[in-house]
């Protein structure tokens, strides 16, 4: 079937139907995952279980914490199969444990609920990575690779909107919460939705056939994990995953203290910054990186989005209560070039993963990529946990004539840690994708060019007609 020059050919129509059912469920699992990873869980660690400073830090890096659950589920697939059964008991396993997340201030002794608040956010975390293996091997072989990049962006746009609008009516609920009884039934009951929500994600695709996976029962641990630790562009990519995620394992908690503590901004502000901007910038740009992803490869997308997160973190010290928005600027350049990031990294992966023609091993890809995580956001969670806990609450210094507070600290290590991960992407090779140094002139002209349409559009109204 002939299409018009440089357009993809569209996808028979069962996949078409599965793409769309892939999108909309997503849109119920975007809401879950935005109300349970938001202000409502910083206030309820902080305000409600009231969690001591140096778990904090564990907390913020459970959910990557979990992903040692991957290797075993990984070697479970290539020997069993049954990738669908895998994700659904499992995906509504780990949403369903909201609910007793949502009842801890309400049926156990008060000495117990953070303790409990981290027991059952591990378990969730153990569950996600169950079932992530499963589903991103099945996704890859349902979804055509040619429009995986552009299908993905989209995905993540339609699920940025909603958590959007559901992160900033949580939050608006919350600031209406004034006394601790309040706060405490009003994050109970969000929970308890999210829950509901997260469940209705996994039964919408349930008509979703599992293709293209082959099961092998004879199959052994070091048959199945050979491949992909013999290949010497995924050791590379293991290690720029190991650093990325020890620079932001420990991070998110303490953004929302340094915004409570020292900048003092209300909790709809506080999610505004943390959430609704982040969330609107990824809304706008994350197309454009899904088209350079299948333009000219993940690699190079992976180095410019990473040469642009380097000062993310340092960043926030520049948000101060004097001048709330100055330093904001260059986080919200971050925040967009974490979408690039994380476009590439999901599209490598899910490409490594594909079981095409009977391949077996996809599935190790990911499982060992998630051990990866984990052991990084174990020592991420120890390590923001233990700077915190060592400086103290109180804990005050300088840096370029702004005053330092033990967030601050942390930011820098999180910055510096960045810098890292990127000797690892020039030695990822990547076949088919074009040269990263025009990938790099692209993203800059094509930015240029929108940033003077930008500022030259408003300009056009004065302008008369000859």
């Amino acid at each position: 079937m002939s299409t018009p020059e440089g357009q993809p050919e569209k996808p028979p129509l069962k996949v078409r139907e599965a793409m769309w059912r892939i999108r909309v469920a997503w849109m119920f699992g975007a809401a879950c995952m935005h109300i349970t990873t938001g202000v409502a869980l910083n206030l309820y660690a902080t305000e409600v279980v009231r969690m001591p400073l140096y778990w904090l830090g564990v907390l913020g890096a459970l959910p990557l914490m979990g992903a040692v659950t991957a290797l075993p589920t990984s070697y479970f697939l290539a020997r069993y199969g049954r990738r669908k059964q895998v994700f659904l008991i499992a995906g509504i396993a780990y949403r369903s444990l909201w609910v007793p997340i949502a009842l801890i201030p309400w049926v156990l002794p008060e000495a117990w609920w953070w303790r409990a608040l981290l027991v059952l956010h591990a378990l969730a975390s153990l569950a996600t990575y169950v079932m992530s293996p499963a589903v991103l091997s099945w996704f890859a072989d349902v979804i055509p690779a040619r429009v995986r990049g552009r299908f993905f962006s989209v995905w993540s746009q339609g699920g940025a909107i909603v958590g959007l609008l559901v992160g900033q009516f949580v939050a608006w609920l919350l600031d209406h919460a004034m006394s601790p009884e309040a706060l405490t039934r009003t994050i109970s009951l969000a929970f308890a939705a999210a829950a509901v929500l997260g469940v209705i994600d996994f039964l919408w695709l349930l008509p979703i056939p599992d293709v293209g996976h082959k099961a092998n029962p004879k199959i052994t641990l070091r048959e199945l994990f050979r491949e992909p630790l013999a290949d010497r562009s995924f050791r590379c990519y293991l290690a720029f995953s190991a650093t990325r995620i020890l620079s932001i394992g420990f991070l998110g908690q303490y953004i929302w203290l340094y915004l409570f503590d020292v900048v003092r901004v209300t909790r709809a502000t506080a999610n505004l910054m943390a959430v609704v901007m982040p969330t609107l910038v990824s809304i706008l740009v994350v197309r454009a990186w899904g088209r350079l992803v299948d333009r000219w490869g993940c690699k190079p997308t992976l180095l410019v989005g990473t040469l642009l997160v380097l000062h993310g973190a340092a960043a926030w010290i520049f948000v101060t209560p004097e001048h709330p928005w100055g330093g904001y600027a260059g986080v919200l350049v971050s925040v967009a070039a974490w979408s690039g990031v994380e476009v590439a990294s999901f599209n490598l992966m899910l490409r490594m993963s594909a079981s095409h023609g009977g391949r077996r091993q996809g599935s190790a890809y990911l499982a060992l990529n998630s051990v990866t995580i984990a052991v990084a956001a174990v020592l991420s969670g120890i390590l923001g946990g233990t700077v915190a806990d060592w400086l103290g609450r109180d804990w005050t210094g300088s840096l370029l004539g702004l005053p330092l507070t033990y967030h601050g600290v942390i930011f820098l290590i999180s910055s510096g840690l960045r810098f890292l991960a990127l000797p690892w992407l020039v030695l990822l090779q990547e076949p088919e994708a074009r040269p990263t140094w025009a990938a790099v002139q692209y993203v800059f002209a094509s930015a240029f060019a929108r940033l003077r349409l930008l500022v030259l559009s408003p300009l056009s109204v004065f302008r008369r007609d000859d």
